[in-house]
């Protein structure tokens, strides 16, 4: 949604008291400093609010009232038909901005349907397509992946890195929770990786051995560095560092690598 946040006029060679006296006739209040005129804009912001939000309602009309779906998508309440309607117009959207709305919308209606199946393709286009800089919906979308099969893992590691990067929109105890669990997740999903892997090695024929031998190698450490990064994090977070020192020293083979010295 678009803000305008300030504007600025510089007015060169102008008398500092420039734009502070009563002719302003517009009911703005304009302070001066310096050469500067700051002027409050937010009646401005609202009306783009207005015409934003009056637009998306005109570009999603023959789906429904708009206003009246969201809580229904809350509720997971949407008709496959009303679901497809959207589907569509977030197709046909230009602007980011329609696009993430009504991908919010389809992504809130998954959900609470209980349809991570669907939930899951809907955050995946989101996050590839529209915008991946929402912490929360990354984290949740990584998590739901490290939960799955095998061949799901190097993608959960993959968003669980890019939460990680917006990891700044989180404050206090929600950061540290947040931020471990990342750490966590990844650690967790190399060592599911790894474990099939060796799995398959076991069943692998003799042409196939060499290149699984060398997945399992990287794999492993991959769980090193990743397990050692979890317990670096639990220990600077003072949490219990059990679980994460038998996985680093596991992966590594040794205790010495996972030392906190």
């Amino acid at each position: 949604m678009w803000r305008v946040l300030s504007l600025l006029l510089f007015l060169g060679g102008c008398p500092k008291n420039a734009g502070t006296g009563s002719g302003n006739s517009s009911g703005d209040e304009v302070v001066s400093s310096g050469g500067f005129v700051a002027i409050d804009m937010s009646d401005e912001e609202d009306d783009l609010d207005e015409l934003f939000g009056s637009e998306l309602m005109v570009a999603t009309a023959e789906c429904g009232d708009l206003i009246r779906l969201e809580p229904a998508a809350m509720m997971g309440k949407l008709s496959d038909g009303e679901i497809r309607c959207l589907d569509q117009k977030l197709r046909e959207a230009e602007r980011m901005t329609f696009k993430d709305k009504l991908s919010r919308v389809l992504l809130a209606d998954a959900w609470a349907k209980g349809d991570e199946h669907r939930w899951e393709g809907i955050a995946r286009r989101h996050l590839e397509e529209v915008d991946r800089s929402d912490p929360d919906m990354t984290y949740k979308f990584a998590l739901l992946l490290s939960k799955g099969s095998a061949d799901k893992m190097d993608e959960a590691m993959k968003w669980a890195d890019v939460a990680l990067e917006n990891r700044s929109m989180w404050t206090g105890d929600l950061h540290v929770k947040r931020v471990y669990s990342l750490y966590k997740l990844k650690a967790l999903s190399a060592h599911k990786k790894w474990t099939y892997l060796e799995e398959e090695l076991v069943d692998a024929s003799a042409e196939e051995h060499d290149g699984i031998s060398s997945d399992v190698d990287g794999a492993r450490n991959l769980t090193k560095t990743l397990s050692r990064e979890w317990l670096e994090y639990t220990r600077s977070a003072g949490r219990d560092t059990t679980v994460a020192l038998q996985l680093c020293v596991s992966a590594a083979g040794n205790a010495e690598f996972c030392s906190n010295e």
